[in-house]
């Protein structure tokens, strides 16, 4: 029975400490809520003007450098056997200039074989003339008798002529084959491939033999995500390095996005397991000086929002059920929760794509004490 007794005496502490505890830890939260609420009565709102601006926000891409006006020179197996490669790698070669020479053997006999045709020609054209002549005097001093002969000597010019004009067009022909054994350069540049070791066999039939650039002109070139396609545009202006030279930038911006992707948008990333997406072809216009940029250079492209939309701070941006919210600000100085959707944000500002309007008052600091339609106790409104 002792036993008993004492073990209903120890129960009964225990229960009371237990509820002891209880008791003091609730009103400790009581007594550590309730400064917090009076603090949030006492909050003084903070008024912005939501404003027209953009965020800090970027896209990254990445490209090639290559040339804007570029040549390349493939082997013509029809134009017989490559006489002389007449240029090196790093030359700077005139629009015009000979780049390639095929042997015009033939063509230079073609050639020549006309132009003694028409010397030829010319020859029996001015003896028959000299013939008629004669034969004419001879005519006036015998009364008229040489008049067939005459006649026949004209018919005779005729054909003379007509041969003459059968070795031009000849001439022309072989001047054309013998201009067709030198490839010229179609542009101003610097020659930055040679490869003299070409061959006639068909595997090689499309085999560069000079690559010719206009380091006057370069682009970058490179594909973007569907998902980038949103926030770019032609024309807006971009910067981008190399890390050939980590200290130097250049400017340019986008003259191309394709309105056609290169791929299916089927790949899946090989780290991330996820879906690629579609790659739109890009061509950016480099606008600063070239510098030391050179083709085949691979740079990292910045693209700066220039996008304007309304701006709050993100301070006054509140969610709740999946939904956002700011505080606003009447005329009548009445506090009005409005639901908003939101754009890109950077460090301090979020933007709003719609629910607000320009010049709008915003709460910058949003507390549980604000009320709908109720007056609100605000510093001087700041931008």
């Amino acid at each position: 029975m002792k036993g008993n007794k004492k073990t209903k005496k120890w129960q009964l502490y225990t229960a009371i400490g237990a509820a002891s505890i209880i008791i003091i830890g609730a009103a400790g939260i009581l007594l550590f809520r309730q400064p917090s609420q009076a603090a949030g009565k006492d909050d003084t709102s903070h008024l912005v003007v939501a404003k027209e601006g953009t965020v800090a926000s970027s896209v990254l891409l990445s490209g090639t450098v290559t040339a804007k006006n570029e040549q390349y020179v493939y082997l013509d197996a029809s134009k017989g056997e490559v006489d002389e490669i007449l240029v090196s790698v790093g030359d700077k070669v005139d629009k015009g200039q000979a780049l390639v020479k095929y042997n015009s053997t033939e063509a230079q006999s073609a050639y020549d074989a006309a132009n003694r045709a028409i010397a030829k020609a010319d020859r029996r054209i001015n003896d028959l003339k000299e013939s008629r002549n004669n034969t004419l005097a001879d005519s006036e001093e015998y009364d008229g008798a040489q008049g067939s002969s005459v006649s026949s000597i004209d018919s005779q010019i005729s054909d003379a002529r007509d041969s003459r004009a059968d070795a031009e067009a000849q001439l022309k022909k072989a001047q054309a084959q013998l201009d067709a054994t030198k490839v010229l350069s179609t542009l101003e540049g610097t020659v930055v491939e040679v490869n003299r070791n070409v061959s006639k066999s068909t595997s090689a039939a499309n085999q560069v033999m000079i690559h010719v650039v206009s380091n006057d002109n370069l682009q970058v070139k490179g594909e973007l995500s569907e998902y980038n396609l949103a926030n770019l545009s032609v024309d807006q202006e971009v910067t981008f390095s190399s890390k050939v030279y980590q200290d130097k930038t250049w400017t340019g911006k986008i003259s191309y996005i394709s309105a056609y992707p290169k791929n299916s948008g089927e790949g899946t990333n090989a780290i991330t397991g996820g879906n690629t997406g579609s790659k739109y072809p890009y061509t950016i216009e480099v606008t600063s000086d070239i510098g030391d940029l050179r083709p085949g250079f691979t740079v990292s492209v910045e693209v700066k929002s220039d996008k304007k939309s309304i701006l709050v701070p993100l301070t006054s941006v509140i969610t709740e059920d999946g939904k956002n919210y700011v505080w606003v600000v009447d005329e009548e100085n009445k506090a009005k929760k409005i639901e908003v959707s939101l754009g890109n944000a950077d460090a301090e500002n979020q933007e709003i794509t719609s629910g607000l309007t320009d010049g709008t008052k915003v709460i910058s600091n949003p507390t549980t004490s604000l009320e709908e339609g109720k007056e609100v106790k605000a510093d001087e409104t700041t931008n």
